[in-house]
């Protein structure tokens, strides 16, 4: 249930998208203590603008139903940048991550939704 969204414009050959989503997937179950087979990882490159300008910049938006709040939130900011500064050439102050908690009966998997 839990789902990170990655929106950047840095993504050039030859980068290994699916490590990078693999890392975030096992990063998003560690830190909200969630089986990995229900985090999904979704990896897009767009054109970004940051602070009036282009350049390599990101959008990470995390779902989950329930398990985020403060300590939580700001753990996956510190660990989801620190990777993505690590692995692509992102500088950490380029980097957006929001964080939204959707309850139940507003997410479906396999035609059914959590409540």
């Amino acid at each position: 249930m839990p789902l990170l969204r990655l929106t950047t414009g840095v993504l050039q050959d030859p980068v290994d998208t699916e490590g990078i989503t693999s890392k975030l997937s096992g990063i998003v179950s560690d830190v909200l203590g969630k089986p990995e087979e229900y985090v999904m990882t979704v990896l897009s490159e767009e054109s970004v603008s940051m602070s009036g300008k282009a350049g390599p910049a990101a959008l990470v938006e995390i779902y989950s139903i329930g398990g985020l709040g403060p300590h939580v939130n700001g753990t996956l900011a510190s660990r989801v940048t620190e990777f993505l500064s690590g692995e692509l050439p992102l500088s950490p102050d380029r980097i957006y991550v929001i964080f939204s908690d959707v309850p139940g009966e507003d997410w479906a998997r396999a035609g059914r939704t959590f409540r």
